[in-house]
């Protein structure tokens, strides 16, 4: 698989990465909402310029809904939606698309070699899952499925997304305050802060319990920056320890994210390597 490269774009950075014979060339660049199709082109450009080789095959990981490996349908990133993958590299090598959280169950479930069912779950801006069954990832009709954040729940007389309860944008909206001042209230022990915390992992519990009961996994994969939150994790596992089938938790290990920030670009990479 060496002369593979594995590429993960998302919302806030790109990250870069291909195999050497001494270790890794690896390139991280800051992206953001107005960021282009032509920046995300040169910056790819330039990586795959410094290469000693020409690339046998490129997997790119993004948010979004990918169809097939060659199109994007839908992203929150505005430059990547409707696009197809040959924009992003400009003829230079095959390249395959596939959904960021797809791409980081791929390589997460690698270092469980011995559960049958993995189920990666993301936590950060919004909330997804991958599940890998038998070795096979599980795609869909369309290669769609695993929006998690798109989970809905009765809040009074309303219906929300998990995305709108339990992720992290929604949880710094909630707090009406910026990130710095969040983590230091939760740091102080501020009562409005926490609330804002036990609340949102409350209904991540129970998104992680359906997830449970919908796949059976031997193991669940943590990643993401939400999960990080002081008391998130806590108030989620009090729901899935309240709310689980026994039998489903007991044979459930639930574990952190082994490569948490190259995990989609190592899965994209193993995704292309596989076409």
């Amino acid at each position: 698989m060496k002369n593979y490269v594995g590429i993960d774009i998302g919302g806030t950075k790109m990250h870069m990465m291909a195999e050497l014979e001494n270790g890794w060339a690896e390139h991280t660049v800051p992206t953001g909402s107005g960021c282009t199709l032509e920046r995300l082109r040169e910056e790819i450009g330039s990586f795959l310029s410094r290469l000693p080789y020409r690339p046998d095959g490129i997997g790119i990981g993004v948010v979004g809904l990918v169809e097939g490996h060659s199109r994007i349908q839908f992203s929150d990133m505005r430059a990547l939606s409707g696009i197809a993958a040959e924009e992003l590299v400009n003829g230079a090598a095959p390249v395959a698309l596939i959904n960021d959280v797809k791409a980081a169950t791929l390589s997460e479930a690698a270092h469980h070699p011995d559960s049958d069912t993995v189920a990666v779950i993301m936590a950060g801006t919004g909330i997804a899952v991958g599940v890998v069954s038998g070795g096979q990832l599980l795609q869909g009709a369309r290669g769609w499925s695993g929006e998690l954040g798109y989970m809905m729940f009765p809040v009074g007389e309303r219906v929300q997304k998990l995305d709108e309860l339990a992720g992290g944008a929604a949880i710094l909206r909630q707090a009406g305050i910026g990130i710095d001042i969040f983590l230091r209230k939760l740091e102080e022990g501020d009562s409005e802060a926490q609330a804002v915390i036990d609340r949102a992992g409350f209904y991540f519990g129970l998104a992680f319990t359906n997830v449970i009961h919908l796949y059976n996994p031997d193991t669940i994969v943590i990643g993401g920056s939400t999960p990080r939150f002081k008391g998130y994790m806590d108030a989620a596992l009090a729901a899935v320890k309240a709310h689980t089938l026994s039998d489903h938790a007991a044979v459930c290990s639930i574990v952190e994210a082994r490569e948490p920030k190259r995990a989609v670009a190592l899965g994209a990479r193993a995704f292309i390597s596989r076409l």
